[in-house]
């Protein structure tokens, strides 16, 4: 197996949580990124020695962040709730009803990156986006999307139950 530097993104899709992210979002401004803070860690002390007996970790989940700069407006609904409404010909203009409360949603998510390692997959990004518009910048929504535990299967001996996170797609073998 090679090893690889993974760089340029080149494309973002969204889809249903756990399933093929099919949707693509392309208007995203230079600058998305990929963090995971360092986990909480709790020492278990020793009374006689100076090191611990054991350190518990509470791991912390992944981000991505990005602005969403070039959108529809029906393209805002199912990413951050509210309402998108179409024009009608010579009577009215489309328009976005932002949500009146804090709304969140819930998507798979697939990075496609240009050189190195194929793809970034997030199973269940939960998702949520505020409006912004930053001195000599366009409109936009600040994206944050944090990953959460999707489990899959059914709970049988023939498919027990799965937990997944994030997977990071390679190459497929050519022989």
């Amino acid at each position: 197996m090679a090893k690889k530097t993974t760089l340029k993104p080149i494309s973002l899709k969204y889809g249903t949580v756990g399933g093929e992210a099919t949707t693509e979002l392309m208007g995203v401004l230079k600058g998305l990124a990929i963090a995971q803070d360092e986990p909480d860690s709790t020492e278990i002390e020793a009374e006689f020695y100076d090191s611990p007996f054991d350190i518990i970790y509470q791991g912390k989940p992944v981000t991505m962040t990005f602005e969403l700069a070039n959108y529809g407006l029906s393209e805002l609904e199912p990413l951050f709730g509210g309402d998108s409404v179409a024009g009608v010909a010579g009577t009215s203009p489309e328009y976005y009803e932002g949500a009146t409360a804090a709304t969140t949603t819930e998507h798979s998510w697939e990075l496609a990156f240009g050189r190195g390692f194929g793809k970034l997959y997030i199973y269940k990004g939960l998702t949520i986006g505020t409006l912004k518009k930053d001195a000599d910048g366009a409109l936009n929504f600040s994206v944050t999307i944090t990953t959460l535990v999707y489990t899959s299967g059914a709970g049988t001996t023939q498919s027990p139950y799965v937990d997944h996170l994030y997977k990071i797609i390679g190459d497929t073998p050519t022989t």
